[in-house]
């Protein structure tokens, strides 16, 4: 008699398909390879190089006996005594793609801040997952990124702050792990907790953090699980995740929080998602802020750019993903 498929199963199964489907469909149209897809897809970027976005300055350096590379971006005036925002493309994309996704140029053009994209040494960050353990030491990159441009723009190193999308994401919470000493905020978007991670995840001080997750995300799901992937066709690298209660409850005890607040934000457009935010204050002035976007997909929540309606699902414009981890990391000292 043959097995039945539990809901979450059938769920992962249908993401899966739905990426060798659309993944097929593309290169039946000659619409470009499949990796260009799932960049669009897991850097929320248009699927473009470095050309496509203006501003950006390409560096190399060498870590751990690799050539490895980050785009920078600062303001007319230069970065010097600047903070300074990292952003973690996900899995498949590059520093372009974060730099599209989080519209950061803005602030940039602005003065407020410089912006690194750290381009990741393979298709994924090792983000603690047992499928993304190449031996590459990234975690060690990230931190050679930010003494690299403390020494080349002279950016404030104490006033740096982490953020990623998806396999970007999760590796930002690798750096809330194994680096807690080196950002002062961190920033999560349409990802949760590897569960692989979970378990050896021992910081050494509070983390503040703010998340963003979809209910409709088909890729990183919202109830935990495993990530949705279609190895044959090279499309991302499966791997289990806690929910996004689960994740709450893990950083809230990581941080010795206090009880949870909770709001419902204005319903402001007609884009079929409502947004929730559960806030929580935490030990040594930390807090946690997580925004539960109902009916969002695996995107960057207000972002104008993303995968395609049709994978990535709906970008919600209730909540602009960018300028609320702003706010969030100024109680940090942005």
């Amino acid at each position: 008699m043959p097995q039945l498929l539990r809901p979450a199963r059938l769920a992962l199964l249908a993401a899966s398909l739905a990426l060798a489907t659309l993944a097929a469909a593309a290169e039946a149209q000659g619409n470009g390879p499949i990796r260009q897809l799932l960049r669009q897809r897991a850097g929320g970027g248009s699927g473009g190089g470095g050309a496509a976005v203006e501003g950006l300055q390409l560096v190399t350096l060498t870590h751990a006996g690799q050539e490895r590379s980050y785009y920078a971006a600062l303001p007319p005036g230069g970065g010097a005594g600047l903070p300074v925002v990292m952003v973690f493309h996900g899995g498949e994309g590059d520093g372009t793609h974060a730099a599209l996704a989080s519209g950061l140029g803005t602030r940039v053009a602005a003065g407020e801040l410089v912006a690194l994209y750290p381009n990741a040494g393979g298709d994924q960050w090792n983000d603690g997952r047992a499928e993304t353990q190449t031996g590459r030491d990234d975690v060690g990159f990230a931190i050679a990124v930010l003494a690299d441009a403390a020494r080349r723009y002279g950016i404030d190193p104490a006033r740096a702050f982490a953020a990623g999308i998806s396999n970007g994401g999760l590796f930002t919470q690798r750096l809330a792990c194994e680096a807690s000493g080196t950002f002062a905020a961190y920033g999560v978007i349409a990802a949760t907790m590897p569960a692989d991670l979970s378990r050896s995840c021992d910081p050494a001080a509070p983390a503040p953090m703010i998340f963003f997750n979809g209910t409709d995300d088909r890729l990183m799901p919202f109830g935990g699980g495993e990530i949705a992937s279609a190895p044959l066709l090279g499309l991302g690298v499966g791997g289990t995740v806690l929910s996004a209660e689960g994740t709450r409850g893990f950083w809230a005890r990581q941080d010795s929080c206090g009880g949870a607040s909770r709001e419902a934000l204005a319903d402001s457009t007609s884009d079929g998602t409502e947004v929730r935010l559960v806030r929580y204050e935490c030990s040594g002035g930390a807090a946690l802020a997580f925004y539960i976007i109902e009916g969002g997909g695996h995107n960057w929540p207000g972002s104008d750019v993303g995968g395609g309606r049709r994978l990535a699902g709906t970008i919600s414009r209730d909540v602009d993903a960018t300028a609320e981890m702003l706010a969030f990391f100024r109680r940090f000292g942005l």
